[in-house]
């Protein structure tokens, strides 16, 4: 998937990736992590998520970036907020209350925004790169986060000879490769989910597995 791409599906509306609700998962486990009022919350490739709007109102900053304009307008207008909009770098930064969504490519992103993060979520980001860019989209997000940020990562699994991504498939065997050397990795759940999503069944899939890790930083760098 090249950046073009993503931009042709939000342009087309094929936006099957995009989630129509908070997470449940989020809602359940978001508070299980010790973050105090005001803390920095950082969602990568943030799309139009409800999920950014909820964390707000739960009392956090949220910082996203996401690289379709189409994506942020629609956020800010389907969630009813004004905005503010300013360059900020190589990015078009869009700002309500505490919500901050920058528009551009996420290997740009700088670190300086990040200096006060304490929480990566990572609901649709890993699982938006192919397995060969996944590495470096990992290495990237330990560059630009402070040492001490956790990630709540989910990640879905299937055969994917069954059916292309995007999502692509992670399997728990990949994360545990990609995080191990340098974050405690605990699994909170996984469920198969098939049943809840049937346009994957129609597609062919067999089989199809959600899960969410918690990773915690093992020592500062």
């Amino acid at each position: 998937m090249e950046a073009s791409d993503w931009l042709d599906r939000w342009e087309q509306n094929r936006i099957g990736f995009h989630q129509p609700s908070v997470s449940a998962y989020l809602q359940q486990y978001l508070p299980e992590i010790d973050l105090k009022p005001g803390a920095t919350i950082f969602l990568p490739l943030c799309g139009k998520a409800h999920d950014i709007a909820w964390i707000a109102l739960q009392g956090f900053q949220v910082v996203g970036v996401e690289l379709s304009g189409i994506a942020v307008k629609a956020f800010f207008s389907e969630q009813g907020l004004s905005r503010q909009q300013s360059e900020s770098g190589r990015f078009l930064l869009s700002k309500s209350g505490a919500i901050s969504i920058y528009q551009g490519d996420y290997f740009d992103f700088p670190e300086e925004v990040l200096t006060e993060c304490k929480l990566v979520y990572d609901r649709a980001s890993l699982i938006a790169f192919a397995q060969s860019d996944r590495a470096r989209y990992c290495e990237y997000m330990r560059s630009i986060i402070p040492p001490q940020t956790e990630i709540l990562l989910i990640t879905l699994d299937y055969d994917q000879t069954q059916m292309e991504g995007p999502p692509f498939a992670v399997p728990r065997n990949e994360v545990e490769e990609l995080y191990q050397s340098h974050y405690q990795i605990e699994v909170l759940v996984q469920n198969d989910v098939l049943d809840e999503r049937p346009r994957w069944r129609e597609q062919g899939l067999s089989a199809l597995t959600e899960t969410v890790f918690r990773l915690k930083p093992m020592v500062s760098r």
